[in-house]
């Protein structure tokens, strides 16, 4: 296979989100907000503080994407109301079952622990995905080749994992991208292509599933690109990561049991 077949869509086709969210199912998607949801998330009490116990969203995807992908707490689960419920609502925000047990409850660490992954962890995870690479991560390669109708080969991927804010530190509207992509031609000054000249810049920024843009983010990157010289494209990036295992085991041992 071709990397013209690896890499779906047309490259430089605008990303047009909305209209993504205008295919999911209709809603209002109504959401109880628990007390034991709030007892273990300041922000889901917050909001229940805010907006009561009942949240009413677009569609289930939307009420996800609010209340479980957006929210650093791995415990928080949607719970389908029962087709009898007499309550006004389509599920229940809960808590669910803790993979947390107390410690004098664990073995001993040298067997073996077993962990949930956060939030913030499986965003992590996602970024790692170009940021273990210090040049030509194969995603970037892919779109590169197609985009430029240019043999990969003829050029380097260079990344920088941590790119100036755009909108300025100071602003509270600024965004800070995960990483800028920079294509550099290969040339005969320059055959591996490290300094070459460069063809593309790539500004990135990289989700995880239907994780939601964070505040005024998706303004400042509209406002970068309307900015931007014609070699410049912010790229937003999702990572789909359901295959990957939510939780992990970890064995802890000090060098002298290694022995």
């Amino acid at each position: 296979m071709s990397w013209r077949d690896e890499w779906p869509g047309i490259p430089g086709e605008p990303i047009d989100e909305e209209s993504e969210e205008a295919d999911e199912e209709e809603g209002p998607y109504r959401v109880a907000l628990k007390r034991s949801a709030c007892e273990v998330s300041p922000a889901v009490a917050s909001r229940r503080e805010d907006a009561g116990e009942i949240v009413t969203y677009e569609s289930r995807e939307a009420a996800t994407r609010k209340l479980l992908d957006s929210i650093d707490c791995p415990v928080l689960r949607l719970q389908e109301a029962a087709p009898n419920d007499p309550a006004p609502v389509d599920a229940y925000l809960i808590k669910g079952r803790e993979l947390k047990p107390d410690p004098g409850e664990r073995g001993p660490p040298q067997d073996g622990w077993t962990h949930q992954l956060g939030a913030q962890q499986v965003g992590a995870l996602a970024e790692a995905v170009f940021g273990a690479h210090s040049d030509d991560p194969p995603p970037i390669v892919a779109y590169a080749a197609r985009q430029l109708d240019m043999d990969p080969d003829a050029f380097r991927v260079t990344v920088e994992h941590a790119p100036s804010p755009v909108g300025g530190e100071a602003s509270s509207r600024h965004w800070h991208p995960d990483f800028e992509f920079r294509v550099r031609r290969k040339t005969a000054d320059h055959p591996y292509g490290y300094d070459g000249p460069v063809l593309r810049r790539y500004v990135a920024e990289v989700k995880h599933g239907s994780a939601s843009f964070g505040r005024n983010q998706r303004q400042a990157m509209d406002r970068f690109d309307a900015e931007s010289g014609p070699d410049t494209d912010v790229l937003v990036i999702r990572v789909d990561l359901d295959a990957v295992p939510r939780h992990y085991d970890v064995t802890i041992r000090t060098v002298d049991e290694l022995q």
